[in-house]
């Protein structure tokens, strides 16, 4: 049996559509096998969604191209690549060496950066790559491909990475991000979705001066799960949105209760994942919700993580002015985490600085680190910035922040995560 060299083709791309793909690879691999050796590359573009809506379909569609040209350009080792939606692509190669191999995809991956990355300034252009070496002829190549989409997917929001080769851990994760999914699903439809409240605080007074609104997930046996179990999985699937919704919406729902009951509400904080930003109008659907419990504003506040401020700025810098118009305070999440840049600091549209629990803790244990955040918060105080260091735990690196000019601190000191009903028994009134 031969092979046809006729193919449609994808209309973006000029490649050729999956079906061709398979039907060439098991071809390859069947009939014209002489003890080559062969590894299946999926490749795909960090936030291309978001690329799509800042840059608009034809320059993206460019941008797919050259993500076509660059996997192409090696006919001697390419066998054959295919676009099989969107962003994602499938290639297969030779090779010889695996090492050798590994080194010429990192190549390619610097090489699409340094061609684009002045045609694309606003946003930060990644690639990454899943590898699947090949170990037989009887494989399935269905599953050879899907274990190369693992890889791919396991350096997801990683930027320091690009190459990812497969292993059976990876497989062991993908099942338990399956669980974790799944659970989350039935979690939200039943209600064991839960929001705890960790107060932030006055140092000088010892009153609480706001809380952070964080979730917890109850699995079936009522095992509450913290999210360092669930969070890392829904962003990487974007499920993370559909929990801050949840999140958001039950925030609102409280302050309205408290007020109905003559109680005094303090400030709730709400993060927001990077996920938001792909939506259009990301701040007026954000407040559309908020009109419906009519609170106000002053009791609402927005965290979102430094790296979303220095990646990406453009269209989220605009979205968080909206918010800020709405009357709502924003804070930045996390600095300190390596994506500073303060050069910025004094333009960024937030209320308030949250320095990151490991920056706090490195800065107190040395005088070094102490002079630096003294120094760094005398300067974003000047600027008007608020200032609030988080993962206080003892009197001790309390009363050091406080000699940096920290007035408000989060931590194990004044309090942990707790339910609704205990958070307002012990800060409402």
């Amino acid at each position: 049996m031969g092979f046809s060299t006729q193919a449609d083709v994808d209309l973006v791309t000029r490649l050729p559509l999956y079906n061709y793909f398979i039907d060439k690879v098991r071809f390859v691999l069947n009939e014209s096998y002489q003890g080559e050796k062969y590894v299946l590359v999926s490749t795909d573009i960090t936030n291309f969604k978001y690329i799509n809506h800042l840059y608009g379909y034809e320059k993206s569609n460019d941008l797919l191209q050259s993500v076509a040209d660059i996997l192409t350009d090696q006919e001697e080792l390419n066998v054959v690549t295919c676009r099989t939606h969107s962003d994602h692509f499938i290639s297969m190669f030779k090779y010889t060496d695996k090492e050798d191999f590994v080194t010429q995809i990192e190549e390619c991956s610097k090489r699409f950066v340094a061609i684009n990355a002045k045609l694309y300034k606003s946003v930060s252009l990644h690639l990454n790559n899943g590898l699947y070496f090949l170990n037989g002829l009887d494989e399935d190549i269905l599953y050879s491909i899907d274990k190369a989409n693992v890889a791919r997917r396991s350096i997801k929001g990683k930027y320091l990475l690009n190459m990812a080769t497969f292993s059976e851990e990876m497989l062991c994760r993908k099942e338990n991000d399956a669980k974790i999914i799944a659970l989350f699903d039935s979690a939200l439809r039943a209600g064991r979705v839960q929001v705890f409240y960790q107060p932030k605080v006055d140092i000088v007074t010892h009153r609480i001066s706001g809380a952070e609104a964080l979730s917890r997930i109850i699995d079936e046996n009522g095992k509450l799960l913290p999210p360092i179990d669930f969070v890392p999985i829904l962003e990487n699937t974007g499920k993370i949105v559909e929990l801050d919704k949840y999140v958001m919406t039950q925030v609102f729902k409280s302050i309205r209760d408290w007020m109905d009951r003559g109680r005094t509400p303090v400030p709730i904080s709400i993060n927001l994942s990077r996920m938001h930003f792909y939506e259009k109008n990301v701040a007026d659907n954000i407040y559309k919700e908020f009109k419906k419990h009519n609170i106000p504003a002053k009791y609402v506040e927005f965290e979102l993580t430094e790296s979303l401020f220095f990646d990406e700025s453009e269209v989220i810098v605009k979205q968080v002015e909206q918010l800020r118009k709405y009357g709502f305070k924003v804070s930045m999440d996390d600095f300190g985490v390596g994506y500073s840049n303060l050069n910025a600091l004094g333009i960024l549209p937030v209320d308030i600085i949250k320095f990151d629990r490991g920056f706090v803790k490195n800065s107190i244990s040395s005088e070094s680190g102490y002079q630096i955040m003294y120094s760094l918060i005398k300067v974003l105080k000047r600027i008007n910035y608020s200032v609030i260091c988080e993962g206080i735990e003892t009197r001790s690196d309390e009363k050091m922040i406080f000699e940096c000019g920290c007035d408000n601190a989060q931590g194990f000191l004044y309090d942990r995560p707790i339910p609704l009903n205990v958070f307002e028994d012990k800060y409402i009134f």
